[in-house]
């Protein structure tokens, strides 16, 4: 269950970058930023974040 949980977290960091390069970074360099996109994709990002950090210690205690 361990490896599973920490796969997991490491698919989640991978869609949170993805989250802040499709929500903030792109709109920026295409001149088509918004705040209200950019608070999304930084909600989103810092969710994510925080959701892979609790499984990846979460996995650690069990060991």
């Amino acid at each position: 269950m361990c490896e599973f949980l920490k796969e997991l977290a490491k698919h989640l960091l991978n869609l949170a970058l993805l989250l802040a390069g499709a929500l903030i970074v792109q709109p920026l360099v295409n001149g088509k930023f918004s705040w209200v996109v950019a608070l999304i994709g930084a909600i989103g990002y810092l969710s994510l974040l925080f959701l892979s950090y609790l499984l990846m210690t979460r996995c650690d205690k069990e060991d």
